[in-house]
């Protein structure tokens, strides 16, 4: 086996160009646009025509056909400059993410590639989340009844991204909700008078993407909208989370590091008791901590997003690089604060901005709790019929210690 950590020259071209767009397009204008509390229009119209969204549409859809490892670059390139533009460029990854792993080509090339070709970017919306249904997917109250040669599609979800800006929506409503997860499928449904766009919600972070609930009534679609069967909803959303986990994490792992650079500038430059700060040992050591965590941050997202590409199990490893990312990136924004001093805690300076984005890294796309609850059930399962080679007498049977 071999291991290397270089970029192919089109990844390296792709990582380029991602960085450019941000230096150009993102960091400068982040602050300004947070004041508007609105949806980013002129910046992700400039990330469509740089060609910076919907990576992962197949060629034969319409789009470029490229990996989930493409997509990390892309996702930690603007996430340095705005997590909350970044999330408003890449939320297509997500909102599309089912219908590439669960439609047909025909169904793509149907619904899909009118929004990822042309002139002018626009947006799918991921919606799965309900007011009573965020961790538990089994509570979704969204129903989907068959009617003839339609489904009738009735329910109001929340939180979702790009909802006011999108023409399609990938919805998780349940067929039979008797059957609790088992009972859940996904429709496409696109854009029409029956979609009621809701409360916009304000946020503490992230200002430059937009949440908002979002109501089906008695949305009728036909009956070729449902993606894969009745019933496959719940397993197209979690092999949907696992792939899209390592897109959070390069968001956050871009934050992380912007963390780092706004740091360890500030601690050159300021000077207390005739010296750069940063020559202090106690911010000399955090600044050690912030980059050791962003770069094996930077390490565990990128081996989960290689894994999904080649369709290795990876739910544990998409888990471990979603919480540990997002913990990295508020852990540093939290320390890139306190080594700016009064300078962090201003909003003329980016480092609050920062630390009150980095926040929601740690809740959406799956609450890190539930990433630890993911992956340690899998250590506990994995770990079942391992023998370390210790072991000691416990009621007269040969047993491990415990």
């Amino acid at each position: 086996m071999t291991m290397d950590f270089s970029l192919s020259d089109k990844e390296q071209k792709l990582w380029e160009r991602a960085k450019a767009f941000t230096l150009e397009h993102i960091t400068p204008r982040a602050h300004e646009l947070e004041k508007r509390d609105e949806f980013p229009k002129d910046v992700v119209q400039k990330a469509f025509e740089t060609g910076l969204m919907n990576l992962h549409i197949p060629t034969e859809a319409g789009g470029p056909g490229l990996t989930l490892l493409d997509e990390t670059f892309v996702s930690e390139a603007t996430g340095y400059g705005c997590a909350g533009m970044a999330t408003s460029i890449m939320c297509n990854n997500l909102a599309f993410a089912p219908l590439v792993i669960g439609a047909t080509i025909e169904q793509l090339k149907t619904y899909v590639e009118p929004l990822v070709t042309g002139k002018e970017a626009k947006f799918g919306a991921f919606c799965l989340t309900e007011r009573k249904a965020g961790s538990d997917a089994g509570a979704v109250a969204t129903r989907a009844i068959r009617d003839g040669d339609e489904y009738v599609i009735t329910g109001t979800k929340c939180f979702i991204t790009n909802a006011p800006q999108a023409s399609l929506y990938t919805v998780f409503a349940s067929t039979q909700p008797e059957l609790k997860t088992k009972g859940l499928s996904v429709f496409m449904v696109p854009k029409s008078k029956a979609v009621k766009i809701g409360l916009i919600e304000k946020k503490l972070g992230q200002k430059n993407s937009v949440q908002s609930e979002v109501t089906f009534e008695d949305a009728r679609v036909p009956k070729d909208c449902l993606v894969g069967k009745e019933g496959d909803g719940f397993k197209i959303a979690m092999k949907t989370l696992d792939k899209t986990r390592a897109g959070i994490a390069a968001i956050a792992t871009g934050l992380a590091q912007r963390c780092v650079d706004e740091a360890a500038r500030f601690a050159n430059i300021r000077h207390q008791f005739g010296k750069p700060v940063g020559q202090f040992q106690g911010i000399s050591f955090m600044l050690a901590d912030m980059g050791a965590r962003t770069a094996a941050a930077r390490q565990m997202t990128r081996y989960a997003a290689w894994m999904a590409d080649r369709d290795m199990p990876n739910s544990k490893d998409s888990a471990f690089a979603k919480f540990f990312a997002a913990d990295a990136a508020m852990q540093n924004a939290l320390d890139c604060v306190q080594i700016m001093g009064g300078y962090g805690y201003i909003n003329e300076y980016p480092a609050e901005k920062l630390m009150r984005d980095a926040k929601l890294l740690q809740i959406y796309e799956g609450t890190n709790q539930i990433q630890r609850l993911v992956s340690g059930n899998i250590i506990l399962r994995e770990s079942a019929n391992i023998d370390t080679g210790f072991h000691v007498k416990y009621d007269g049977k040969d047993s491990p210690m415990f």
